[in-house]
């Protein structure tokens, strides 16, 4: 059986990758305002993400209040995009930590590279392309450390627009 400080690793960086994500997606001309289902798959060696009734009730909690629910060892999360986020030209980060160092654009697919330097420390490449204005799909590969702990991540994450209307999620 798995530890819950694996668990609470796994759950870390997943999060961490996600939210670099949730909130990158828009490209200028790409996606609608509104209310975002967002699904990542994560492939990382030697572990799975864990179901959601797995995770202490502390964390289920955490992850319940952040809107994150986490079927087939995956997690899927919702984004309220705003209309500022569907006009920039690159996807804004969500982690502090973690920075754009490279990108690019060509026609509907963005990559870029990515510069973390914090909780996870490393680097990653990230590739997005959109084949319509609600929906986009997408890779992204992670490695670096987390806590002082190896990790080498592995992500594939779609995003569906479900409404202009984003309800009581927030950004």
């Amino acid at each position: 059986m798995r530890s819950l400080t694996q668990i609470s690793v796994i759950c870390a960086a997943g999060i961490a990758a996600a939210s670099l994500l949730i909130s990158g997606a828009a490209l200028a001309g790409h996606g609608k305002a509104g209310l975002w289902t967002v699904t990542t798959r994560m492939d990382m060696p030697g572990m799975q993400m864990p179901d959601l009734s797995q995770l202490p009730p502390e964390a289920r909690a955490r992850m319940e209040a952040m809107h994150v629910n986490m079927p087939n060892h995956g997690m899927t999360t919702q984004h309220c995009m705003t209309q500022a986020e569907v006009d920039e030209d690159k996807p804004p980060i969500a982690r502090k930590e973690c920075k754009l160092v490279r990108s690019s654009v060509v026609g509907h697919t963005y990559t870029g590279d990515v510069a973390c330097n914090g909780e996870f420390t490393g680097t990653g490449h990230v590739q997005v392309t959109y084949d319509s204005n609600e929906h986009y799909s997408g890779t992204m590969a992670m490695k670096g450390t987390h806590e002082g702990r190896p990790m080498n991540m592995h992500y594939s994450f779609e995003g569906k627009w479900i409404s202009a209307n984003c309800g009581n999620v927030t950004n």
